[in-house]
């Protein structure tokens, strides 16, 4: 599947005075947090909405939302990879969450699970 077929989901959040504080107060300082975020899940993916608020070392801290309430959760790497050969999370591995619904994307392309070796 060509990656121009995924799609990003067009839902959006803006976060509140308590959970940009919470990524202020995590250990490692993010570049800049941004008040508001999109969605990084395919475009008509099952359960809540999820967007990368931050990185700390392993663990990546996700806001996951629906129409009703919103949350911040600790997750780590996707472990699918385009290419097994290569070591590298640069381009060809998976930038969501381990769990994530939906495709997998990269800064490169997005792709489907039966497609990562």
């Amino acid at each position: 599947m060509d990656g121009e077929d995924l799609v990003t989901c067009p839902a959006r959040i803006t976060l509140d005075a308590a959970q940009l504080a919470f990524f202020g107060e995590l250990p490692a300082p993010a570049p800049s947090v941004q008040s508001e975020l999109g969605c990084e899940l395919e475009r008509g993916h099952g359960g809540s909405h999820a967007a990368l608020g931050q990185q700390v070392e392993e663990t990546m801290w996700w806001v996951q939302w629906t129409l009703s309430a919103s949350e911040i959760n600790p997750y780590t790497w996707c472990p699918a990879r385009q290419d097994p050969a290569v070591q590298s999370r640069e381009d060809l591995d998976c930038s969501l969450f381990v769990g994530h619904p939906g495709g997998h994307w990269s800064p490169k392309r997005g792709w489907r699970s039966d497609e990562a070796a």
